[in-house]
């Protein structure tokens, strides 16, 4: 056919009509690839079965997104598909426990972020990719741990200010700094300034309003589900351990069994802990006093993370553990992982 004798309407339906399986191909590829990230279809009975499983869905992802970019080079799906390979390789590295394959996945992120036939507009969604990356595979001590967070967090939001997950980093970089409030502060208000979502920026306030309670007088008054009305303010003399969790976190529960194992080598002495629970089930608290043996006061109302005595006081993560030195002072703002070198140092301030 001689396309040079056809109107030129015609020839622009023939081209259009030419390019239709094509892209009726590609967007049929994408659409089954994306229906595999609903993962494998039966749930394993066991860690092994879960390993197999794990390892035959991401076989036919790798095959699925390799073939899609073989056959369809000039999509602009072609990197997502290249993003989506790099976390699968990152994955299955971190599975089979060889450190050398996440490396590689992240250096083919970097080689990414640097090439010419990435749109300017995409930088981002490869720039977060590789930090996310780098963030989950950070090694070291907590201090370089955190400097490397922030680093990686401030650098974000000044190459992408404009990108909506610019103070979401800097937020997440300001819980790695509850030891030093001074850089919480700053990360957050970086982060307040760029925020347009309402859900991050009341995060924010709360992150905001803990901070402010640091070496400051804490005061509240509620009751117990023993019946006891406890009074911040009447304890004093005493080191005071606030725990903010919920027996309906995983986190919270594994936390509290290493917790609880440890306080038994804590002198006693002027020592009271008391626990806030910020659970919506009764039944789950219950469970988990009676199977933790727990022996403090527990505060409950069943509104989870309204919670009367955590929503004034900013508490947005579980679980927290504030330690009030003998006048009710605040001096840690989370010492998940510090409470006994805290709880030592406090018995033994006059």
């Amino acid at each position: 056919m001689n396309l040079l004798r056809l109107p030129a309407f015609a020839v622009v339906l023939l081209l259009i009509a030419g390019s239709l399986p094509a892209r009726a191909d590609a967007d049929a590829e994408w659409t089954a690839i994306e229906q595999l990230d609903k993962g494998p279809p039966a749930a394993p009975a066991s860690r092994e079965e879960a390993l197999r499983l794990a390892r035959a869905q991401f076989a036919r992802e790798q095959a699925a997104l390799t073939a899609f970019i073989a056959a369809h080079p000039g999509d602009p799906r072609v990197l997502d598909a290249k993003l989506r390979l790099t976390s699968i390789r990152a994955a299955i590295g971190e599975m089979e426990q060889k450190p050398a394959e996440v490396h590689a996945a992240l250096l083919e992120l970097m080689a990414l972020e640097k090439s010419k036939d990435v749109p300017r507009n995409r930088l981002p969604d490869v720039a977060f990719r590789r930090i996310s990356l780098q963030m989950q595979t950070l090694d070291g001590s907590p201090a370089e741990i955190r400097e490397a967070v922030v680093t990686a967090a401030r650098n974000y939001a000044i190459r992408f200010p404009e990108d909506r997950r610019s103070p979401r980093l800097l937020v997440e970089a300001a819980t790695q700094c509850d030891d030093d409030p001074r850089t919480m502060r700053d990360l957050l208000t970086s982060a307040q300034s760029l925020s347009k979502e309402p859900a991050l920026n009341a995060r924010i306030a709360d992150d905001m309003r803990r901070l402010g309670a640091l070496d400051r007088p804490v005061t509240a008054r509620f009751r117990t589900i023993q019946g006891d009305q406890i009074d911040l303010a009447a304890l004093h003399g005493n080191v005071v351990v606030l725990l903010f969790w919920a027996a309906e976190s995983p986190p919270s529960l594994l936390w509290m069994q290493q917790f609880r194992a440890a306080v038994e080598k804590i002198p006693p002495d002027h020592l009271r802990i008391i626990l806030v629970s910020l659970d919506t089930n009764r039944q789950a608290l219950d469970a988990a006093i009676k199977g933790f043996e727990i022996p403090w006061p527990v505060n409950f109302d069943g509104k989870g993370w309204d919670n009367a005595v955590a929503r004034p006081l900013g508490i947005n993560a579980i679980p927290t553990v504030w330690i009030l030195d003998k006048r009710g002072i605040l001096r840690t703002l989370n010492a998940r992982e510090s409470y006994d070198l805290w709880i030592r140092r406090l018995q033994r301030e006059r």
